[in-house]
């Protein structure tokens, strides 16, 4: 869809696109339901990943924070998600100024991700009542050749599958987490592994459309439609921007192209994340260090004590307790 954040098309290019559309063609050179080429590539930072669809680039960070949990929901963690976009993705993104469109495809991946329960927020409690994991998971968008959404939305999935968090053990309301140099840290407990599909739609014409479209495509697109669909075959979400209609077939159909597009997907994260794992333990045998990052898990009226080297039998690595309170 056209906004006022992308540039202007010119109606030479929307003639001979929408042309090309007509007779199964693509300018890059697909087919009307086929991707662009995506590629994975994880930083040595655990939950740092860069995913690039085509042109298109997100790059995404998970942090951890320990916080208290909503009393209504003691026992459960917190999963939150940022976009931003670098003005180097393009000229119409301002430095630390949030836009419409990043607030959408936060809350797009956000929904997807957290209202289908992908993320085992339960598995997130420290301490019931007390304290809770709160993930942080930032998308930052490096470049912008359409279809952010989806790019940013596999972005998010690989960067928490490839997050590790530190170990945690708790005896009584004392809360020890442990370094990731001393105890192997937990990474997140998914349910499943929800994928955003969007299509474009022209000329207000249901069966003109085209799966991942670029950034001239989206422009002068009538509609776009996005499935965040599992390789279950579960649809977890629909989201439908412009007036172009669409009849129960069409929806029906398009979502099968969804489904597919969603397991090619899963497979090729899930290899990526299998090679990687198999790198780390070649780094590990190495003695090189896995886990790089130093995590900052402590957050006010909590007291960081540092762990000792040679730590006594039940406080090893970094401990979490209350401060006293009057």
């Amino acid at each position: 869809m056209a906004s006022a954040e992308a540039p202007p098309v010119s109606i030479n290019e929307r003639k001979f696109i929408e042309a090309a559309l007509k007779k199964g063609l693509r300018v890059d050179g697909r087919s009307a339901m086929k991707m662009r080429k995506v590629q994975i590539d994880f930083g040595r930072k655990s939950g740092s990943v860069e995913v690039s669809m085509g042109k298109t680039r997100v790059f995404a960070a998970t942090s951890a924070d320990v916080v208290k949990p909503y009393p209504d929901r003691p026992a459960e963690g917190f999963l939150r998600l940022f976009a931003d976009f670098s003005p180097m993705a393009s000229p119409f993104f301002e430095h630390n100024r949030p836009s419409k469109r990043s607030v959408t495809i936060a809350r797009m991946v956000e929904r997807g991700i957290r209202e289908s329960n992908a993320v085992d927020t339960e598995s997130l409690c420290i301490l019931s009542g007390n304290r809770v994991w709160e993930i942080r998971c930032d998308m930052r968008v490096l470049d912008d050749d359409g279809n952010i959404g989806d790019c940013a939305n596999l972005a998010a999935i690989a960067s928490l599958m490839h997050f590790r968090r530190p170990d945690v053990t708790v005896v009584g309301d004392r809360v020890t987490i442990h370094s990731v140099e001393k105890r192997q840290p937990v990474q997140m407990a998914f349910h499943h592994i929800p994928i955003m599909t969007t299509l474009a739609f022209f000329d207000d014409n249901d069966e003109l459309a085209a799966l991942d479209p670029t950034r001239k495509e989206s422009a002068i697109a009538t509609a776009e439609l996005t499935y965040t669909v599992n390789k279950h075959k579960e649809i977890c979400g629909i989201h439908k921007v412009g007036g172009t209609p669409l009849s129960p077939a069409q929806i029906t159909k398009y979502a099968n192209a969804a489904i597919t597009n969603a397991q090619n997907l899963t497979e090729q994260l899930l290899q990526k994340l299998e090679k990687e794992e198999k790198e780390q333990q070649q780094r590990a045998r190495r003695g090189e260090s896995v886990y790089t990052n130093p995590i900052e898990v402590f957050v006010d009226n909590v007291e960081k004590v540092q762990g000792m080297e040679e730590d006594d039998e039940g406080k090893v690595g970094e401990t979490v307790s209350e401060k006293k309170t009057e």
